[in-house]
């Protein structure tokens, strides 16, 4: 990438907006980018942190992992979108595991002294990341109301409306993903999309997902204002 290229990357980030040339210059000039392999990890929870992520290009998923091997992905990230951003903060180890989710995927790595800097010397630096912490917050209370209240197949629903939009209608996850992103078993997804097959929210050929009905879906998390207790 040329230096203007990677400029213009760091002024579209919510850390950095508000910047001089000069200032982004300096945090150009201390990060490093890392071009993955799709499925490649990224960073492994409970290890020490080494800076703040950005993804560059592709996507990432961002998972816990219980002690049984169950994962439950918190969030899938796209370029500009930042993560391992607590351990910067607060010192502790990464809270979670990240893994490249498409291929092309890459990140940029900005080191912990260098936002800690920034945050000790720039006021609008520290207002930007109040911002973006609490709009991380916000996603986090939401993945977890979805968990604790949603039945499987409304989550199923959510998630295949959610994935559509982002990938311009289409559907291309498996079930062991669709499984670690509403929580629960590929068994379990499986009987969930069965349902809504019936239902004639999806269609479906071979067991893949060719197509999605947004308004049976839509009306599903719809009509129940109060939602019932999660599997």
């Amino acid at each position: 990438m040329s230096v203007d290229a990677d400029l213009d990357f760091l002024r579209t980030l919510p850390y950095f907006r508000g910047l001089s040339s000069d200032e982004l210059a300096c945090i150009a000039g201390c990060c490093h980018q890392q071009d993955l392999d799709d499925g490649e990890i990224i960073v492994v929870e409970g290890q020490p942190a080494d800076g703040l992520y950005v993804v560059r290009g592709g996507k990432v998923r961002v998972f816990k992992t219980s002690s049984r091997g169950k994962e439950q992905v918190l969030i899938v990230l796209g370029p500009g979108e930042t993560f391992n951003d607590v351990p910067v903060f607060d010192g502790g180890p990464n809270p979670a595991s990240v893994q490249a989710a498409a291929p092309g995927a890459s990140v940029c790595v900005i080191p912990t002294t260098v936002v800690m800097g920034l945050l000790a010397t720039n006021p609008r630096v520290t207002a930007n990341i109040v911002h973006v912490l609490a709009g991380r917050l916000r996603h986090l209370t939401a993945v977890v109301e979805n968990l604790s209240f949603r039945h499987i197949t409304e989550r199923v629903a959510k998630l295949l409306l959610t994935e559509s939009a982002t990938m311009g209608g289409s559907v291309s996850l498996t079930q062991e993903r669709m499984a670690a992103r509403v929580g629960t078993a590929r068994e379990v997804v499986s009987r969930a999309l069965r349902t809504l097959e019936q239902q004639g929210a999806i269609t479906r050929q071979h067991n893949r997902i060719v197509a999605i009905n947004a308004p049976i879906l839509r009306a599903l998390l719809e009509q129940n204002p109060e939602h019932r207790q999660g599997s």
